[in-house]
């Protein structure tokens, strides 16, 4: 809705100018939206990514060690610290991809409520 105002036209443009500069239009707005749902889109994608990855590094921490390699790892501090050192991180990277799943489908349960344009059913 425009509102009209009597006036002289520089100051009219002047005025639209300023608030037109001030304030997103709408095509605008909606690029905004559809960058925001690329992104949320490529972040879930690196999400997945890195979920098979922790599942791949699980996978090969629980294969069952070979029992001529076993004396061997704990003749071995370096591998011992090393071996340690990985399971300690693909556990705590295991606990950020669970927050950042819960982030994320807690993004979705919210664009769900209100209902964002361009959502992909």
């Amino acid at each position: 809705m425009r509102l009209r105002v009597l006036g002289p036209s520089r100051l009219r443009r002047a005025l639209l100018s300023r608030l037109d500069s001030r304030y997103v239009t709408k095509p605008g707005h909606r690029q905004d939206l559809k960058d925001a749902l690329w992104e949320v889109q490529m972040l879930r994608r690196e999400v997945v990514a890195l979920r098979d990855e922790v599942d791949r590094l699980r996978r090969i921490a629980a294969a069952p060690v070979k029992p001529a390699a076993a004396p061997r790892a704990a003749a071995d501090p370096k591998a011992a610290e090393a071996h340690r050192l990985a399971t300690e991180t693909a556990e705590a990277v295991d606990t950020l991809l669970q927050s950042e799943m819960r982030i994320w489908q807690a993004i979705d349960d919210l664009s769900a409520r209100v209902g964002a344009p361009g959502r992909a059913g």
